[in-house]
């Protein structure tokens, strides 16, 4: 075996190996920073010699491509309901009744956590990982192989050659459900209600990235393997063997006390566990057992799952306050009276937006009705109007910023209330990384951290005054050596002479992305002209709609906008539009690209800005109009798509040949 493919293969073992210890036991076996190197020193040598790729390596659970449809698949053993109760008095029913049908047996049982999330089938051949299967009607379920392969806790490989099948659920924990939530409502969009609907709807994404992005988790609790037949706890702790995550589990026990003294145990400490839980599923631990017992035509007798009762608490609002977001979004907040439900006191509830407070009708003082959705959030669910003060009024949203005092306004469409001011201090830090990204200004050496502290000592408290720093300024700054301070002005006036649609996207519009940025810096000659450019006017522009045209106009009729603008512009940053200087010929006028697969001389939007430079179009799905389809490595379902379709596919060198001779 060569050098480069032996250590490729080591490095996944390793990598594999870690992994397992990871997400399977909670065991980390080295930092995170060794882990890192050694990741990033795999995905280098996969580039380097893509002879030796494999489907299995770690670097492969993220695919580059959508996926449009999800084929059917059969079980090769149907995935039954379950019967359930919410009686502890018919639960030990049940378990008696079990050990009364197999008289003279020594039945015993293993009970596990319920998790809320969704069922799946994992199918694995040779040790590799070949195929996930959702539950569907039981019978037949859909293949999600490429989102669920970005599920870091699902094993790529394992110790065993035997085929077998693993099924658990997929879930995703309270903080990622929370995080999620939050960047949605600061979007203005609608939040998810609990996080098994979010991950039932994550399965069915289109894009394994953003699936990926999610972080979704699997457990494990149930192994179907010829040679692993005898009981159901042996095969749990086989699981765990093999690196599988397996759901909490009790011993084998072996009375109805011992299974609903499992099941109270576990509904008081549910609540400081990380993840959704909503009752315990009680197996039969023999296999010989289970077959006897048999199903009736809808669940096997042999399990049944003891429901939680949700926990739901009444207290009184105390006030409502306006929390404003990192991108404007204008937040309601229930103060609550303090009360204790499901494990913790209960302060605040969020309200999500205006709406909402509409739908409900909740006013201060309020007595209302709350739980935890998804068992986490606070939310009110109901308010109990009969015990409403005759006296009291509606709640209606706030007409300015709490923070900053500008008119807030709603986009069209949109249900969140937004603070449009660039200059607010609640949006502040956000809007000042945004500013000096890559994408928009890129202005290096101005991090997060860096900004923060300039933020903090007064130095910048609006985009424009990036523009004012000096060399003395910053070398005042505690760790801050006069060449840093000098590279970060020598950035930061670099960046005035950038092309406006920079400008444009660093202010942070509403919805207008690089792409829209750019479409407006090519119908203008200066940025002035938006100050008082008609909606109608706008909404004709290439790729704009009513939405997008009204938050432009929006942004640019607000004075304190107009006011960092001409900031701007008097301290030298760039106002020209390119009307009239757009690349109307070059080599690729009117063709269509299309881009796949990792390129090795460019970036994606290196070879984006190429294209468009020379008249060119880059879009992101192949079609009969596309001209083109640019592929690297790994080029995925793009690539036969466009074999299929007759579309020319061609190489980053052929790409640069096509440039030099012009001959398209």
């Amino acid at each position: 075996m060569s050098e480069p493919r032996q250590r490729i293969e080591e490095l996944r073992n390793l990598i594999h190996r870690y992994d397992q210890a990871y997400y399977g036991r909670n065991e980390s076996l080295i930092s995170d920073r060794e882990y890192d190197a050694l990741y990033e020193e795999l995905v280098k040598l996969e580039k380097q010699y893509p002879q030796y790729d494999s489907p299995d390596s770690p670097t492969h659970r993220v695919g580059s491509d959508l996926t449009k449809e999800f084929p059917k698949v059969e079980h090769t053993i149907p995935m039954m309901s379950i019967d359930n109760t919410y009686s502890e008095e018919e639960l030990k029913e049940w378990v008696t009744r079990m050990q009364k049908t197999l008289p003279g047996e020594k039945i015993t049982f293993v009970s596990e956590l319920k998790i809320d999330g969704v069922a799946i089938s994992l199918h694995y051949e040779n040790g590799h990982f070949v195929r996930a299967i959702t539950r569907g009607n039981g019978l037949v379920g859909d293949d999600v192989t490429p989102n669920v392969r970005t599920i870091r806790s699902v094993p790529l490989m394992v110790d065993y050659k035997e085929p077998f099948e693993v099924r658990g659920e997929v879930y995703m924990t309270f903080s990622n459900f929370t995080a999620l939530n939050e960047a949605m409502v600061e979007n203005g969009q609608k939040p998810m209600q609990n996080p098994r609907n979010t991950t039932a709807g994550t399965l069915k994404l289109q894009d394994s990235r953003e699936v990926s992005s999610r972080n979704l988790s699997f457990m494990a609790h149930f192994l179907l393997s010829d040679l692993h037949s005898q009981s159901h706890h042996q095969n749990l702790e086989h699981l765990k063997g093999l690196g599988f995550p397996v759901v909490i589990h009790s011993p084998v026990l072996h009375s109805p006390t011992e299974v609903t003294g499992f099941c109270n145990e576990y509904e008081h400490k549910r609540h400081d566990l990380p993840f959704p839980v909503d009752g315990v599923v009680i197996k039969v631990d023999s296999f010989a057992f289970q077959r006897r017992l048999g199903s009736t035509a809808k669940a096997p007798r042999w399990v049944i799952a003891y429901k939680y009762q949700p926990e739901q608490a009444v207290t009184i609002v105390e006030k409502i306050e306006a929390n404003v977001g990192r991108t404007g979004v204008v937040t309601p907040i229930a103060r609550l009276k303090p009360v204790f439900l499901a494990g913790t006191t209960i302060k605040n509830a969020t309200l999500h937006n205006y709406d909402e407070i509409a739908r409900l009708d909740v006013r201060v003082h309020d007595t209302v009705e709350i739980e935890k959705g998804g068992e986490i959030i606070p939310k009110v669910v109901k308010v109990l109007t009969e015990k409403r003060d005759a006296h009291s009024t509606p709640t209606l949203p706030p007409s300015q910023c709490p923070s900053c005092g500008s008119a807030l306004q709603k986009l069209e469409g949109e249900v969140a209330v937004r603070c449009f001011n660039t200059a607010c201090p609640a949006q502040l830090l956000a809007s000042l990384e945004h500013f000096v990204s890559r994408t928009a200004m890129d202005i290096r050496g101005l991090g997060p951290s860096l900004l923060k502290k300039l933020v903090e000592v007064g130095l910048v408290q609006n985009v424009a005054d990036l523009y004012e720093l000096s060399v003395e300024k910053l070398v005042d700054l505690e760790r801050m050596a006069e060449k840093s301070a000098t590279n970060i002005v020598k950035a930061v006036d670099k960046s005035k002479h950038n092309p406006l649609e920079r400008l444009i996207h660093g202010l942070g519009i509403r919805m207008i992305g690089a792409k829209a940025a750019k479409d407006l810096s090519n119908q203008i000659e200066d940025i002035q002209e938006l100050y008082s450019k008609p909606l109608e006017q706008i909404e004709a522009f290439e790729g704009f709609g009513p939405i997008m045209a009204q938050s432009v106009r929006i942004f640019f009729d607000r004075e304190e906008n107009r006011h960092t603008i001409e900031r701007l512009r008097a301290l030298g940053v760039n106002m020209r539009g390119n009307r009239g200087k757009v690349q109307t010929g070059g080599v690729f006028s009117g063709k269509t690209f299309v881009l796949t697969g990792a390129l090795s001389k460019y970036t994606r939007d290196q070879a984006k800005e190429k294209i468009e430079a020379d008249g060119g179009k880059v879009t992101s799905s192949v079609s009969k109009k596309t001209d083109y389809v640019l592929a690297g490595e790994d080029p995925g379902s793009k690539y036969a798509k466009a074999q299929k379709l007759g579309v020319s596919i061609i190489g980053e060198e052929e790409f640069d040949r096509l440039l030099q001779s012009g001959d398209v």
